[in-house]
């Protein structure tokens, strides 16, 4: 169930971006010499094999490695002069989102563990031409890997970090908001939790002094439980049950389908939390800055999972 929901995941994420990889890599081709785009392509094909082999090998040791040498490779990639316009486009099993700006792009990908949960990775790689317009280059580095330490994070809703403490996750969507002279990327994800549970996360993702940093307090949750902003939300529900989250571009909001337990005494037990055919909306406000919860009923809304 979990690896089918991987896959659905990343087939809708490469699906959005498709039109995005092609006009980037008709647009810039010629921004990659011949033997850069040589060298490229035979990491890529490196890349795809390093990809299959973490989801197809039965061994968990040899996942991991092949993991860990997806992202040495993937780094290796990153040097080379030009190559965040390469589109990577034929590893079929990673996500890969370009932001709405074009200033950079996020790869995450996943591995599962025996345990039936899962290992998040993931790199940001900046877009060069965005980065000679950056004035002060302190801290600046053309990529940033994330390091996945979700296991520490004591109160995940309220905490901010940077690339090397990262709150793992699959992304499949990101928004661009932008408030007076601060930009914020709002990212949808998922996380295969435990072998009970899922989770779906709206990470907010911002950079400072050149460091990206993920937890930024814009999702207001008023008339809830939550006094002050969120930095992040997220959902824990059962593992066979599909949680919608989506953004809808026309309405410029986010829409969240509710999860709660079938039994009354089971409240308080996320792993027992299946969709009960209610939703939620959030909208972004320019004045404010904050994603705000919505009150009232969504309507003429078609909600597809």
């Amino acid at each position: 169930m979990k690896y089918f929901f991987v896959t659905l995941l990343i087939v809708t994420a490469f699906a959005v971006n498709t039109n995005k990889a092609i006009a980037q890599k008709n647009n810039w081709a010629n921004k990659i010499d011949s033997l850069s785009l040589d060298t490229l392509n035979d990491i890529s094909i490196r890349l795809e094999n390093l990809g299959q082999t973490m989801i197809t090998v039965s061994d968990e040791n040899a996942r991991l490695i092949a993991a860990y040498n997806f992202v040495k490779t993937l780094l290796v990639a990153f040097r080379i002069h030009n190559s965040y316009f390469y589109p990577f486009d034929s590893i079929k099993n990673i996500s890969v989102l370009v932001s709405p700006d074009n200033n950079f792009r996020i790869f995450t990908w996943n591995i599962a563990l025996n345990t039936e949960s899962y290992q998040n990775f993931g790199v940001i790689q900046l877009n060069p031409d965005y980065m000679k317009k950056i004035k002060d280059t302190t801290n600046l580095r053309s990529f940033y890997p994330l390091i996945d330490k979700s296991e520490i994070y004591k109160r995940a809703m309220d905490t901010t970090a940077n690339n090397l403490h990262w709150f793992g996750a699959l992304y499949y969507k990101i928004i661009l908001n932008k408030h007076k002279n601060k930009t914020y990327y709002t990212l949808l994800g998922w996380d295969g939790n435990t072998k009970m549970s899922n989770k779906k996360i709206v990470e907010s993702l911002y950079f400072e002094n050149n460091i990206p940093f993920f937890g930024a307090p814009i999702f207001d949750m008023k008339n809830t439980q939550y006094p002050k902003p969120l930095k992040r939300l997220i959902f824990e529900y059962n593992n066979y049950a599909n949680m919608a989250l989506r953004y809808e571009p026309s309405k410029e909001i986010l829409v969240q389908e509710n999860v709660a337990p079938t039994r009354q005494q089971d409240y308080g037990k996320p792993e027992t939390y299946v969709p009960d055919g209610s939703y939620d909306y959030y909208k972004f406000n320019k004045k404010n800055g904050k994603w705000e919860k919505q009150i009232g009923m969504l309507k003429d809304f078609n909600m597809q999972k």
